[in-house]
């Protein structure tokens, strides 16, 4: 793993804080995926996939663009929009995210 992944890994535990009962897996495209297992309280984020489990949602986006989210840079909803984010799958999971703001 790069350090940049392992960057990624550690910023978005800080921000997927809140349980939203659902597994993204997040598809970097420039780099190996990383997972959200929402179904816990705090979130776990993964390197890799939970045992037996299938992904309820699927987000690909560069490296660059998950980094600004986590830096609080882009709103995951602008990068969605701007088409810098595109998800597979149930679309309700992001609904349910309760992102924690960690940049004031």
């Amino acid at each position: 793993m790069s350090d940049v992944h392992d960057d990624l890994v550690s910023a978005a535990g800080k921000i997927f804080a809140h349980r939203f009962d659902g597994v993204i897996k997040v598809h970097l495209e420039d780099g190996d995926p990383i997972w959200i297992d929402g179904r816990k309280q705090p979130p776990l984020i993964l390197k890799d996939a939970p045992p037996d489990t299938e992904p309820d949602s699927v987000w690909t986006l560069s490296c660059e663009t998950m980094r600004r989210v986590l830096d609080g840079e882009r709103a995951l909803e602008s990068a969605f929009i701007s088409g810098r984010l595109s998800i597979r799958g149930d679309m309700s999971v992001m609904a349910r995210l309760k992102l924690e703001d960690t940049h004031r």
